[in-house]
């Protein structure tokens, strides 16, 4: 087999970019793979413009190095280019909520195993306006705090520096927005702070919420919270910390194929996809059916 590499060598998580050559060397010495294209990103943009290049056929599987905003570029890549090669993600971010929703290897030898093994998993894209995403598109008050959390609280935390990140600035919410909800299946306005519109699971300051109950359904599911005041907030993070968040009393939960989302009044809400602040409302999501083939273990 021919494999194709785009790695994003600034990731998080250095250790995972050290394994990269006990994985080739494993799948060279086991005569898994004949053939092993290497693409390294330097700039913004790069992993989605390299993998928009493939084309079928030139490769058996692509691997993606890196963390969620690395994969989110591979696959609109992907989709811009129309290619459905199968992807394996090596998680080298310091979230990577897409690879502990799939529970992805961790080291080079289940890495190596899951390839010899080739187990292909259908799943559904979701979209946003003219692009996509894998993970989740939040908007509200604490969209782009993960940006303040500093490169040596990562080092150290982990992802307990998002969660301590993410506590914190629960009680520095803006004013609620009325937002205009426009889908088939509902039609309804809330008075929100936030909401959370995810294709295979969310996570709230660095913890997973809640996840899809089956990622090729061809929904997306939205939590919006309600306006809340600040000993709910309070209680909402706590209760994100510990089970999640869901069954707050202020969060309402729906499903829906497609939907538009404006603002009828209030605060604008910034609109962060995949862990990228992109603007502001009005959005249009969507979902595209088992548009991407991932390898799984």
């Amino acid at each position: 087999m021919r494999a194709k590499f785009i790695i994003n060598a600034h990731s998080g998580k250095q250790d995972a970019l050290k394994n990269l050559e006990s994985i080739v060397g494993c799948l060279v010495l086991n005569q898994v793979v004949s053939q092993v294209d290497v693409f390294y990103t330097e700039q913004e943009g790069d992993a989605r413009r390299e993998a928009a290049k493939l084309r079928p056929g030139a490769f058996d599987f692509l691997v993606c190095v890196g963390g969620d905003g690395t994969v989110s570029d591979v696959v609109n890549g992907l989709m811009e280019g129309a290619c459905k090669i199968p992807l394996a993600v090596v998680a080298a971010g310091t979230a990577n909520d897409f690879a502990t929703y799939w529970d992805l290897p961790s080291t080079s030898e289940d890495f190596c195993r899951m390839i010899m093994n080739f187990k292909r998993r259908k799943i559904d894209v979701g979209r946003i306006n003219d692009r996509y995403f894998i993970n989740s598109v939040v908007g509200g008050s604490l969209t782009g705090k993960s940006d303040s959390v500093s490169q040596e609280s990562k080092a150290v935390f982990g992802k307990m520096a998002y969660y301590v990140n993410g506590a914190k600035n629960l009680t520095k919410v803006s004013q609620p927005a009325r937002l205009c909800f426009r889908a088939r299946e509902f039609r309804r306005e809330e008075e929100a702070i936030m909401f959370i519109a995810y294709n295979v699971g969310s996570s709230f300051a660095g913890r997973p919420i809640a996840s899809k109950p089956q990622p090729d359904d061809g929904f997306l599911d939205l939590l919006v919270l309600r306006k809340m005041d600040l000993a709910q907030i309070t209680g909402l993070g706590l209760s994100a910390l510990t089970k999640g968040g869901i069954g707050h009393p202020r969060m309402k939960r729906l499903r829906t194929r497609q939907v538009e989302i404006s603002k009828v009044e209030g605060s604008d809400l910034p609109i962060e996809c995949d862990g990228k602040v992109i603007g502001g409302l009005p959005v249009k999501l969507g979902v595209v059916p088992e548009a991407l083939e991932i390898l799984v273990p």
